[in-house]
Formats: structure tokens, C-alpha cells, sequence
């Protein structure tokens, strides 16, 4: 009897230790292009936690400026180049229906926001930059069912790099144009080598008028609804060297009005549908190589690595990978099922319990 009691408390104590976790995205190594980028592991014991929205408006008729921010312990450092504003280990957690976590606006300091976690409401951002520019946003985490981890609005000249941007309600990250005119445009931000998986939308969305110029490289893009999704007037971005794969309903998809884009040496596989485009004038290979379909059925006859016949993409634009590559150029692991959990873990955990229990109580039938 003591000896079933035993197994049972034992398997208890395994499930109370890992299944509350299971829902928590901890961090994830990305093998990218050669190299490991390590994602920061979600830290509940972050030094401060926030509970109210934060907003940094830097327009010099704000009193909650940078300066301000500085002085609420919220950040360190002095905005320049070589000595940035820099807001780390914050916890942020604030259940608002109606707010973003961290907003800063107006900004043209340099700053950096790094090794924080964000847990909002589902139509909000963790993070949203508004007219602002100089900004790193490295090796953060968003809780699942926040809207979205990096909202990008009138931002410009901003990176997005090694966070990772998953189980968003609807995004993992949002670059928005301004609807103003080129003026007022989003453009030359880079998102790279971020882990960016199972997002109820997209993983990384476009929308509205004047985003150009930005540079999507090297991201791991998996179980997303759609994974990247370019709506209307994104022009002369580049999408280059991403894994996009096991996208439900389509890997990359290119909405009217989408001019001069490029993309190139990505990876798509058993995506719903790998790609779309309804644009024009979009160049699918960089004159020399293209991209890698899973299901490209040309063959290549000289082992050039490139594909003897054009891949076609789907939709209104008659669009071409003429160099199709017959092998993905960032070979890289499986992706992860539940991003950044060991799900061999979680079941080794299961079924070890269940074994325990059934072996105990075999042995109490054999004793009596």
C-alpha cells in the first residue's frame, strides 16, 4: 500500500512540476545558416515585474520622456550610439483590455530592449514602436495569446533579432505603414533570426500602405497560420534565407499593389500552400538562385543545385522562381511541435508515471 501511495505522490509531483509549464514557450537553440542563436529562456523570476502600461514619448512637450523613464528605473544608459537607453529583465504583465505593454514614441535615441517577457491581451502588443527609430529589440519572449510580440508603426530603422515571437493571438510581429504618404513610411527595419512559430494569424504580417524597404532574413517560421503574410503597397522588401514551413493555409503570400520585393533562398515546406502572389513585378530568384519547394518536381541534370525549369507561383501576378533550388541552402532540425518545450520530456514524464504505477500495483497482485 505505501508502496502505491509512493507512486502515486511521485507522479503528482512530476505533473504539478511540468504540465503548468507546458503553455509557457521556453527558449529554443535555432540552427540558422551555420550558426546556433541561442533564444533566452523565459525567466519567471525576472528582477521587476510591470503592471501598467509604459509609455516613452520623447517629443520634448512630454514629461514622460526617455529622461523620465530613467528616472522610474525602467531603463539605463544615455541614448547614444555608443552608450544606448537600455530596459532589461522587466516582467511585463499588465491585464489591461486596452493596452500595449511598452510603447515608445516619438524617439530618434538609441535604445535597447532586451531579456524581457510580455504578457498582454490578445488584441494588444508586447512591445509597439511609433515613430521611432535606432531601436534593438533582442532576445525577448511573448507570453501565448498576446497579440502580437513586436509591433512596428511609422517605425524606421529599427532590429528585430534572436527573440522569439510565438503563440501570439494573432502575430509574432507587425509591420505597419502609416497610411501618410512616403513620408511617413516604415521601412529599413530588420527582423532576423528570430524564432517565430504557432501565431493564430501570421507569423509575420505587413499591412497597410508604405512599407519599404525592410529586410526579413533567416527566421525560423513554423505552424503559423500564414507565414508571412505582405498585404497592400509593401514594396522593395527583401524576404531572404527563412525556413517557412507547416503554415496551415499558405507559406508566403504577396497581396495587390505589392511591388519590386525580393525573395530569395528561403525554404518552404509543407506549407497548406508554399506561396501566392497577386502583386507585381516581384522577383522570386536574385538572378541566380531562387528558393527551395518541397514539392518541385524539375529535375537538374547538370547538379548545379539549381532546378533545370522555373517553379510558377500561384496567383494573379504570373510569377516564376527561375532558379528553384533543389536543396534547402539553412538545412536545419526538425521544427518543434510546442515552440521552445521538450515534448520528449513532458511524455518521457507521462508515460514513466504510468509504468510506475502499473509495475507497483502488479507487485501488490503478485505479493497478495
Amino acid at each position: 500500500m505505501r508502496k502505491r501511495v509512493f507512486s502515486i505522490i511521485f507522479m503528482l509531483i512530476i505533473w504539478s512540476v511540468i504540465v503548468p509549464t507546458f503553455p509557457i514557450f521556453i527558449s529554443a537553440a535555432i540552427k540558422l545558416d551555420g550558426k546556433e542563436n541561442e533564444i533566452n529562456n523565459l525567466k519567471m523570476s525576472a528582477l521587476t515585474e510591470i503592471t501598467t502600461q509604459i509609455v516613452i514619448n520623447d517629443l520634448p512637450s512630454s514629461p514622460a520622456n526617455w529622461i523620465w523613464a530613467k528616472g522610474q528605473g525602467y531603463c539605463t544608459g544615455s541614448g547614444t550610439l555608443s552608450d544606448p537607453y537600455i530596459i532589461s529583465e522587466l516582467f511585463f504583465n499588465n491585464s489591461s483590455f486596452s493596452q500595449n505593454q511598452l510603447v515608445i514614441e516619438h524617439s530618434r535615441k538609441y535604445f535597447i530592449i532586451r531579456d524581457c517577457e510580455f504578457k498582454g491581451h490578445n488584441q494588444f502588443a508586447g512591445i509597439k514602436l511609433f515613430n521611432t527609430t535606432n531601436g534593438v529589440i533582442t532576445e525577448n519572449m511573448m507570453h501565448p495569446l498576446t497579440g502580437v510580440l513586436v509591433w512596428l508603426s511609422n517605425a524606421s530603422y529599427n532590429v528585430i533579432q534572436n527573440n522569439n515571437a510565438s503563440g501570439g493571438y494573432f502575430y509574432g510581429v507587425l509591420i505597419e505603414g502609416s497610411g501618410e504618404g512616403p513620408g511617413g513610411s516604415t521601412r529599413m527595419n530588420t527582423v532576423t533570426d528570430n524564432l517565430i512559430t504557432h501565431n493564430g494569424d501570421a507569423g509575420i504580417k505587413f499591412v497597410y500602405w508604405f512599407v519599404t524597404h525592410n529586410v526579413v532574413s533567416d527566421n525560423l517560421i513554423f505552424n503559423n497560420t500564414i507565414g508571412i503574410d505582405m498585404g497592400t503597397s509593401a514594396n522593395n522588401n527583401t524576404i531572404t534565407g527563412n525556413q517557412i514551413g507547416n503554415s496551415s493555409s499558405i507559406g508566403l503570400i504577396i497581396s495587390n499593389v505589392c511591388r519590386y520585393n525580393e525573395i530569395y533562398e528561403n525554404c518552404f515546406f509543407t506549407n497548406g500552400l508554399h506561396a501566392s502572389d497577386y502583386g507585381l513585378n516581384n522577383s522570386w530568384d536574385d538572378g541566380a538562385r531562387g528558393n527551395y519547394w518541397d514539392n518541385y518536381t524539375g529535375l537538374d541534370t547538370d547538379n548545379d543545385g539549381i532546378g533545370d525549369v522555373p517553379y510558377n507561383i500561384s496567383g494573379f501576378g504570373g510569377a516564376q522562381d527561375n532558379f528553384p533550388l533543389v536543396s534547402c541552402p539553412t538545412p536545419t532540425s526538425s521544427p518543434p511541435e510546442v515552440p521552445g518545450y521538450d515534448v520528449f520530456l513532458l511524455l518521457f514524464a507521462g508515460v514513466a508515471s504510468i509504468i510506475g504505477i502499473i509495475f507497483m500495483s502488479s507487485k501488490k497482485k503478485i505479493k497478495y
